[in-house]
């Protein structure tokens, strides 16, 4: 009928919600400092993000600007450009000549090994010790 509530009893589940109570607060005030700190974090990472992106655009224009300055100097200097004519005939010639030395070279690497070019291979034992050719099979 009458609900008594014991002194211990009303005490302990004061110290419970006491307890409790401190508990949530912790938690919320952690909560708040993690908070405090992504904003923190988020404001310095896009105000570095804004300082590199204007280093980047001064950087590209300055790049654009040079690449302009030296186009121009290259074909208003006919010194220049009949020298680098000069150097890119040169380096077509060790092209030519290279080639005619490797052409040179695989023939007579051809010829070596019995892969000249009078017609399909003979006999391949010069470089394959042990080869048997195939025999043709027989359908029965």
């Amino acid at each position: 009928m009458f609900r008594l509530t014991t002194t211990r009893r009303l005490r302990a589940e004061l110290a419970a919600a006491k307890a409790e109570t401190d508990r949530q607060r912790r938690r919320a005030e952690t909560a708040e400092g993690h908070a405090a700190t992504a904003v923190h974090n988020r404001k310095q990472v896009l105000r570095q993000n804004a300082e590199l992106d204007n280093a980047n655009r001064h950087l590209a224009g300055r790049n654009k600007a040079l690449g302009e300055r030296i186009s121009t100097l290259t074909e208003s200097d006919p010194d220049y450009l009949a020298d680098m004519e000069q150097q890119l005939a040169a380096v077509r010639e060790e092209l030519a000549a290279e080639r005619r030395r490797a052409d040179r070279l695989q023939a007579r690497l051809d010829d070596a090994v019995g892969l000249s070019a009078s017609g399909p291979i003979k006999d391949s034992s010069v470089w394959q010790p042990g080869y048997k050719a195939p025999r043709p099979e027989v359908k029965s």
